[in-house]
């Protein structure tokens, strides 16, 4: 995982020390403009080589002997990687279904929370699904559990119970989607870097698909108690100032603390606090300070940086960097910091100057369906846009009326499954079929963008449906 670190008086100190200077000087030029720090002859070795790791849809360049350690990955449903842990993550999955099946929903007549085990081939796994706690009221948690190679792989979603076949139809299309990379890779396509893994996009991702959280940390081999971490986000559509890293400051200058705290948070030695941009990231806001040596906890370098982003562009999201000198067992000033105070803030900035997005392979969409073909086996649930034209089979396949495939255009919505059922005495003497349409999650079958002429689904189904009149095949 990627360090997390004990936040002893972080912003509360800077914001005294910040008063403190101030009445010195309210608008100091290095304060609105910071300059980049020179490295010190003892810090040039260290750049001397470096390697350019990609997380997400970024990239930083960071000393080629530093110690790279993830965290956890939502893209938008949270993946978590063990490398060669095939029988690892076996063992989690038959002790998933062991919990569910030992314990009773209390609200649903004491049936058990496991609701199913979904075999899956490509890649081999399984999805598990289940009440989510013994009250059950409406929500599932939902695991898959997958072997690549030799990694195990888990997809983990907590939907509503309304929810299910979509949220099922995302795990398989994540599992299918994953490619293991080498940690150098960095993909020319859309899509998130994560741990030992690649993931590509969907064609035309929604605002949902595009929910992304990832962590990721830096350790400096040559200096082990210097930890970087960087942080990105969705920015908040609604009030993404509440994540602003200058009005967090604001507001603790405007509410001081106690008079003893005051006096001993006026020991912290402040070096910047200034707006920040890194490449097209123009919201950022950054604080540098040095805390001071306290009973049982040595001096140690907090520097922060925060970017509220853009509402709804995953090029521009919310994000929160961060870097720390003197940690030790996780905890900033554990250790007494090896880096000095010009040494921390040339490292920050050298590091940090180079986080940018990574680039890619820009695909120039004609029509509907140009761009590459999405794989045989994509899935999508009903109510969904087609992602792809082709003909679709319901992927459990129970058999519907009018034939089991239909073919689905690009754009249109998946449409419900029709299924003929027993008819009353009173239908039987009228001629007459039911049928019950249900949702379900689609399978695509075969491509084809040209069908011969079929009775569309609307007339099959016997009912209207939201979508245009898709044909259908035996």
């Amino acid at each position: 995982m990627y360090p997390t670190t004990n936040r002893r008086l972080i912003l509360v100190p800077l914001a005294v020390a910040s008063l403190l200077l101030a009445a010195c000087d309210p608008h100091p030029k290095e304060w609105k403009t910071p300059n980049m720090t020179a490295l010190t002859p003892r810090l040039q070795p260290l750049f001397e080589k470096t390697k350019t790791v990609c997380f997400g849809r970024f990239m930083v360049d960071v000393p080629a002997s530093a110690t790279v350690a993830w965290g956890r990955a939502i893209v938008p449903l949270d993946v978590t990687i063990y490398h060669d842990g095939v029988e690892k993550v076996k063992g989690l999955a038959q002790k998933f279904v062991d919990e569910l099946k030992s314990e009773k929903a209390i609200y649903l007549n004491n049936i058990p929370l496991l609701i199913s085990v979904d075999d899956m081939r490509q890649p081999d796994g399984q999805i598990v699904t289940g009440y989510d706690g013994f009250e059950a009221i409406g929500m599932l948690k939902i695991s898959g559990y997958f072997k690549l190679n030799n990694d195990g792989v888990i997809i983990d979603a907590r939907p509503l119970e309304e929810q299910k076949d979509e949220t099922i139809a995302d795990i398989r299309s994540m599992a299918r989607r994953l490619r293991q990379r080498a940690d150098d890779e960095a993909p020319a396509e859309p899509g998130n870097c994560i741990e030992h893994f690649f993931l590509p996009d969907k064609q035309n991702p929604t605002q949902d698909d595009l929910m992304e959280h990832i962590r990721i940390g830096f350790r400096l081999k040559e200096f082990p108690d210097a930890h970087l971490s960087i942080y990105v986000a969705p920015s908040n559509p609604h009030n993404p100032e509440g994540d602003s890293l200058k009005t967090q400051w604001k507001r603790i200058k405007e509410d001081p603390a106690t008079p003893e705290e005051k006096a001993a948070l006026a020991k912290i030695e402040f070096f910047r606090e200034s707006p920040r941009q890194i490449h097209d990231w123009k919201t950022g806001y950054e604080v540098l300070v040095r805390n001071p040596d306290e009973e049982h906890v040595h001096s140690y370098h907090d520097f922060q940086a925060k970017f509220t982003g853009v509402p709804h562009d995953p090029f521009r999201p919310y994000a929160d960097i961060q870097f720390q000198t003197g940690v030790g067992g996780n905890a900033a000033g554990s250790a007494k910091a090896s880096l000095t105070d010009e040494e921390a803030i040339a490292v920050w900035d050298k590091i940090t100057s180079t986080i940018r997005v990574r680039p890619t392979r820009a695909t120039t969409v004609k029509s509907a369906d140009a761009g590459p073909r999405l794989p045989l086996g994509e899935l999508a649930a009903t109510g969904r846009t087609c992602p792809q034209t082709g003909w679709w089979a319901p992927d459990e396949d129970s058999g519907t009326k009018g034939g089991s495939r239909l073919h689905i255009k690009k754009g249109e919505r998946m449409p419900h499954v029709v299924s003929q059922v027993a008819p009353s005495l009173w239908q039987t003497l009228k001629g007459e079929q039911p049928t019950h349409r249900r949702a379900t999650v689609w399978r695509l079958v075969e491509h084809g963008d040209a069908p011969p002429p079929s009775a569309d689904i609307a007339a099959a189904n016997g009912s209207t449906d939201e979508q245009a009149s898709p044909n259908q095949k035996g």
